[in-house]
């Protein structure tokens, strides 16, 4: 809701930007993995880790970053929700951001220990 009792669209783009965040964690990870497998960077070793590895960790390590600088300003901003549904768009919105912060790292995980390809 705006100052003035009118619904704000910018309140719907709060509700979904962790979930933006998580799908495009989600995409990039497993379309990079495939890249990567078939373009050998199992293979090719970068220090201790190996291409693969650590081009999956940034990625992972990204989103889990962008995920948090969502969700940790959302828990104390207050003057975006005004109005009557402003206590339940500002609850939703850090459960929702939450929630996708979580599922970013479930989707992440197995790059710390399965085999790559």
């Amino acid at each position: 809701m705006s100052g003035d009792g009118r619904f704000s669209g910018l309140n719907l783009l709060w509700l979904v930007a962790g979930f933006t965040v998580w799908s495009s964690g989600f995409v990039l990870l497993y379309g990079v993995h495939a890249i990567g497998c078939r373009a050998g960077w199992p293979g090719m070793e970068l220090g201790p880790l190996t291409v693969q590895r650590a081009v999956l960790l940034a990625i992972w390590a990204a989103h889990l970053a962008a995920g948090l600088a969502l969700f940790v300003p959302l828990r104390g901003v207050a003057k975006l929700w005004t109005g009557p549904a402003g206590d339940f768009l500002k609850g939703a919105s850090v459960l929702v951001t939450l929630a996708a912060l979580v599922s970013t790292l479930w989707i992440g995980a197995p790059v710390l220990f399965l085999e790559i390809c």
